[in-house]
């Protein structure tokens, strides 16, 4: 059975190389000879900028807390999705998970390896390799699932303000639309600093930014801002509007 590798190594030039050609698994982690984190992207319909921060595509409503249609038996290695009236292309659940939830199963989670097209309403997700439904769940009022899908499929620019999805981390090079690449995730990288009034100091905590997309700011925990997405720390003072050395920590 083919599966994700769970780390692979890389040299420090691999974060740098991007192209229309899918090389790895969407989301599969790397690692290169200092320890800095990346994971393998697809860009979605944006020209994907260097050196700013990215999210995961926002959820679709349509996919959240929907009605569930089909019962669920224990092994099952599928999991049939009602689409709610916005249709699943293929493999859009691909790295994804669905939450299964009902009155007596509060919230069975499960990883998607792939899934087809919408067909009369409802798409089949298989689950991956080795993972089978662990508890039967009939069509029952109250019962539903959810799907997230991946942080790395169609990843979009971190928006100013409050995260829509989680931080999938900062490409090192330009990404062209619908192009692979990679983020960082963890480890030294350069990064816009948002035009805020309070601009962070060396060792200061960083959050996604308020003012500007793709920008961070200082992690200042007011009330207004308590709410965004923890990024990692402060490597050098800079101006604002400007980009400056940051320790990436989103995992």
């Amino acid at each position: 059975k083919k599966q994700m590798a769970r780390t692979i190594q890389i040299d420090y030039g691999t974060a740098y190389e991007t192209g229309p050609t899918k090389l790895h698994d969407i989301g599969q982690r790397a690692v290169d000879p200092d320890g800095s984190i990346f994971h393998y992207t697809l860009m979605g319909g944006t020209t994907g900028v260097a050196n700013k921060i990215y999210q995961g595509a926002a959820a679709i409503g349509a996919h959240q807390d929907t009605e569930h249609t089909v019962a669920l038996v224990v092994g099952d290695t599928a999991i049939t999705f009602h689409d709610d009236g916005t249709a699943f292309t293929v493999d859009e659940a691909q790295g994804g998970h669905i939450t299964v939830e009902s009155a007596a199963d509060l919230g069975h989670i499960y990883r998607v390896k792939s899934n087809a097209a919408t067909d009369t309403a409802e798409t089949v997700c298989q689950l991956e390799d080795g993972v089978t439904v662990q508890f039967a769940v009939p069509v029952a009022g109250g019962n539903h699932l959810t799907l997230q899908r991946s942080t790395w499929l169609e990843t979009i620019l971190g928006i100013a303000g409050v995260n829509t999805a989680p931080n999938a981390g900062v490409p090192r090079v330009i990404i062209a639309i619908s192009a692979f690449g990679w983020l960082q995730t963890r480890g030294v990288t350069s990064c816009l600093i948002d035009s805020d009034a309070v601009l962070p100091l060396v060792g200061n905590g960083l959050r996604s930014g308020s003012a500007a997309a793709g920008a961070v700011s200082l992690l200042d925990e007011t009330a207004a801002k308590i709410d965004y997405g923890h990024v990692g720390y402060c490597m050098a003072t800079s101006v604002d509007a400007a980009f400056s050395q940051i320790y990436l920590q989103i995992e």
